[in-house]
């Protein structure tokens, strides 16, 4: 099955001070270390599991050239070893390497991801397709994914990807948690269904989740879930094109002229993308409006409870829960991004040990990352942390479950639990930092104890203090993907169904 894939990168702004939001001091999010490698690196190797037939890396201007840039290296040591594999691989396995998947840059002019999807997506798609977030990371091989796509009910236009968390230790107050609205379908050999989604802000402020009776007619064996995170992961078939594609209402009106004329010659629309449709043989795709200038969760969700507001049958969004056994995580908040890096260092401690520089009776354990040119002085000790490249770490110091970026100074006898330190950062001396984040460029001063703080530059810039007042009201639509106005909005009863 030949699928393109698009990785969409986003703002970053739940991991806010460290992205670009939070002015130059940050990266952008698809480029921030997980282990020390970019955190895209890890979905653009899924996706050479894969063998896509392409890949393009979707990203606003101010964004795009920086990660073109900085994966130009990913890409040059990806085709030798591609040219390696070529001189060897047939002469052992018998059997000729792949080619290297082609990966391409897209600039997006759109503001949010749907928009992005219709507008300028939708010309380039020549098939079925998927679409990928920039900050997963994941050991369940993409063929699991495929497969279960690959044998979808006839009926489903996409497939939605949701999976459970399963670690304690992420921050629920940052979560975003939603209700999952969806039928099991167990006594049934069909697949799951995904009906509706509720942001918890949603409900609390409604004081109550609603169903609506068409829904639970046409479902009976529907199942409520806060427990499923979306994984922003959606395997798409070729006909959601051709339903999501705009309308030309000149285009509209012409074609109904012709059909009243049973002289005129009716000739195809022109820039038609899709071929006929395949599985809907009886019944014409039916072309709903649709509003796409949203979040591409807000509209997946509109797709799922277009199946069951019309009276016409239409087709379903199916959905696909991970199993618990296999490692999925979204490093799409900060104790997420933590947690991210604290289980690619126990996959790498299980592989093999890893050895920080040589030093005078310092020691970093084997779960540990120290990056090149970075010096630990002596009676030093560092367990489950990842240190970047150039950084400094004095005498008697202890760096437990924390991350330190590039460029950072740590002073004499300093004690850092569960942290996270920016770019050319300075912790002074006798600090003991727990449960905090630094941003980049940020001074500690000697002798500072905080826990459970976040530590960041003051901007007195208007914008900045705009957008940290839309913060604090929580207008930010990373952590309200589902909130919107439907329980205000106008349902048309077809009166076929009793309230």
């Amino acid at each position: 099955m030949d699928l393109q894939a698009f990785i969409l990168c986003g703002k970053g702004a739940a991991l806010a001070p460290f992205t670009q939001t939070r002015g130059d001091s940050g990266l952008s999010k698809a480029l921030l270390p997980v282990a020390n490698r970019r955190m895209i690196e890890y979905v653009l190797d899924w996706c050479e599991q894969a063998n896509f037939s392409e890949v393009v890396v979707v990203a606003d201007s101010d964004e795009s050239s920086q990660i073109q840039d900085a994966l130009n290296t990913y890409i040059e040591i990806r085709k030798r070893q591609h040219a390696l594999l070529a001189q060897h691989g047939p002469s052992v396995t018998g059997v000729a390497p792949l080619q290297p998947v082609p990966i391409k840059f897209l600039v997006a002019r759109n503001e949010t991801t749907g928009a992005i999807l219709q507008k300028e997506l939708l010309p380039r798609i020549k098939g079925d397709f998927v679409l990928l977030p920039c900050d997963f990371v994941t050991e369940i091989p993409p063929q699991i994914f495929i497969d279960q796509f690959r044998n979808k009910d006839p009926d489903n236009l996409a497939m939605a990807v949701r999976y459970r968390n399963t670690f304690d230790s992420f921050d629920k107050k940052h979560l975003a948690v939603s209700y999952t609205v969806y039928s099991e379908n167990e006594d049934s050999v069909k697949q799951p269904v995904l009906l509706d989604a509720y942001s918890q802000e949603d409900v609390d402020r409604s004081k109550y989740l609603q169903a609506r009776s068409h829904l639970l007619w046409r479902y009976p064996n529907t199942s409520i879930s806060k427990k499923l995170l979306d994984a922003s992961v959606y395997f798409c078939s070729f006909e959601l094109a051709e339903l999501l594609q705009p309308v030309d209402p000149s285009a509209a009106r012409s074609e109904t002229e012709s059909e009243n004329d049973d002289d005129a010659i009716v000739s195809p629309p022109q820039n038609h993308l899709v071929q006929p449709i395949r599985f809907r043989a009886k019944n014409k795709l039916l072309k709903d409006p649709i509003n796409c200038n949203k979040p591409l969760s807000k509209v997946f969700r509109d797709l799922a409870r277009r199946s069951w507001q019309h009276s016409t049958p239409r087709e379903t969004i199916g959905l696909f829960i991970l199993p618990s056994l296999g490692l999925f995580i979204r490093s799409n908040i900060l104790s997420a991004y933590m947690e991210a890096n604290r289980c690619m260092l126990r996959v790498r401690s299980s592989l093999f040990a890893t050895h920080g520089p040589s030093g005078m009776g310092n020691a970093v354990g084997g779960d540990s990352i120290v990056g090149a040119n970075s010096t630990i002085l002596e009676k030093t000790s560092i367990k489950l942390s990842v240190l970047g490249k150039n950084c400094r770490i004095g005498k008697r110091c202890r760096i437990v479950g924390s991350i330190l970026l590039d460029n950072v100074e740590i002073e004499d006898e300093c004690v850092l639990e569960n942290v996270i330190v920016g770019s050319f950062s300075k912790v002074g001396k006798k600090c003991k930092l727990t449960n905090s984040y630094i941003e980049g460029s940020y001074v500690v001063g000697a002798k500072t104890v905080v826990k459970g703080e976040t530590l960041a530059h003051i901007y007195l810039d208007e914008s900045d203090q705009s957008s940290a007042s839309s913060e604090s009201s929580g207008d930010d639509d990373s952590s309200d993907e589902y909130a919107d106005d439907y329980y205000d909005e106008e349902f048309e009863d077809d009166g076929l169904f009793e309230r």
